[in-house]
């Protein structure tokens, strides 16, 4: 008996994932499924209703409605999917907070990552084996276990993981302007290596909720909703990804020396205790500083300081693995 619900396949324009949606869409087919597929590059997946003239609500033509929505890529791609799976349902603030509670999206988000960090298919645990992927998903799918996920505001756009500002986001900018293709982590070296020396550690001045938590001083900033970087440490270790709250970690550091002992602190799980690191928490985060300073959000450029982060009144169900603990 055919099941009346729909699932649209979201994928990034990277040939290597055609295979994956190929062996996925047939899959969910062949349990009954609608399957509606679409190309999307990062950056541009914001526009998928234009491509696919689907509202969060509407119905397929089995008379069901839309259940989840299966992101294949990366974790640009997916921001760029949850971003246009938000204004497509709330467009407007005024939308999202009408019911005076946290709102929630109609229908929640399932991840195949296949970018370089997969930072969010780490946090939730997020694992398809390649010869049962399709099985795996449906199997997913038609379990329902969901983890909510906190979504914040920056720079125009949202961010569902982390933001940085200073010596890391320099590095993710330098790389997406010399990128000319695909990347993986090879590809981040000599963009690290060129910020060791043309790096200038500028001047930061943090707010969080209207009160200042770190006056004039060389540092390096982290906003987020999540504890892992994508080193893979708990750089924010008290985050929780569904608390309605940020994490905002200001650490010290005015040379490249300073950088290392800070990246090696984290390692070993110490940065926090580190003397001048402050660590709060809060909901409106606002960043300034003397000159303009890079900022990265997920692992992509997102303009200069100052930057405003702030949460909004929603979340966004993901669908995570039945067996995950």
């Amino acid at each position: 008996m055919a099941i009346a619900e729909h699932f649209d396949v979201f994928l990034s324009h990277n040939s290597k994932d055609k295979l994956t949606v190929i062996q996925l869409a047939e899959a969910l087919k062949a349990r009954g499924y609608e399957v509606r597929v679409f190309f999307s590059k990062p950056g541009e997946a914001e526009h998928a209703h234009e491509y696919m003239g689907m509202a969060p609500n509407s119905t397929t033509k089995s008379g069901g409605r839309v259940k989840a929505a299966i992101v294949i890529g990366g974790d640009g791609t997916l921001r760029g999917v949850a971003q246009w799976a938000i204004d497509s349902a709330f467009p407007t603030e005024e939308a999202m907070c009408a019911s005076g509670e946290l709102a929630n999206l109609p229908y929640p988000l399932l991840i195949v990552p296949m970018g370089t960090a997969n930072l969010m298919g780490k946090h939730l645990g997020v694992h398809w084996s390649d010869e049962n992927i399709g099985e795996e998903v449906a199997e997913a799918l038609e379990a329902g276990k969901v983890q909510q996920l906190d979504v914040a505001r920056t720079n125009g756009g949202i961010f569902l993981l982390m933001a940085g500002v200073g010596f890391d986001a320099w590095v993710v900018h330098e790389l997406d302007r010399i990128r000319d293709g695909p990347i993986d982590y090879t590809k981040y070296i000599m963009p690290a290596v060129k910020a060791m020396t043309e790096y200038q550690f500028p001047t930061l001045e943090v707010m969080v909720d209207g009160k200042k938590v770190f006056k004039k001083a060389r540092a390096l900033a982290l906003v987020g909703n999540i504890r892992e970087y994508g080193t893979g440490f708990a750089i924010l270790p008290q985050a929780r990804p569904d608390d309605q709250l940020l994490d905002v970690c200001v650490m010290p550091c005015s040379s490249p020396k300073d950088l290392i002992k800070l990246v090696l602190s984290a390692a070993a799980g110490e940065h926090v205790q580190q003397e001048g690191v402050v660590y709060v928490k809060g909901r409106q985060v606002r960043i300034e500083s003397t000159t303009p300073v890079p900022v990265q959000v997920d692992g992509e450029p997102a303009g200069q300081t100052p930057v405003e982060i702030d949460l909004l009144p929603c979340r966004i169900p993901f669908i995570v693995p039945p067996g995950r603990i």
